[in-house]
């Protein structure tokens, strides 16, 4: 199930877009929050993210 519940369509637009956000020169912080973004829009449970990405 997906956290966000956000229409295919819509997560089709915003996928690209973090990818490019993502491979711009950001803060740290700000790249570890697209990431999130990122892997909620893709299905991935907060848990599982938070575990990957070191907050758990």
């Amino acid at each position: 199930m997906n956290n966000l519940q956000l229409p295919q369509k819509d997560m089709e637009k915003e996928i690209p877009q973090l990818e490019s956000f993502i491979k711009s020169d950001i803060d740290a912080r700000e790249l570890k929050r697209a990431i999130a973004v990122r892997m909620a829009l893709e299905g991935k449970l907060y848990q599982e993210i938070s575990k990957m990405l070191g907050e758990a």
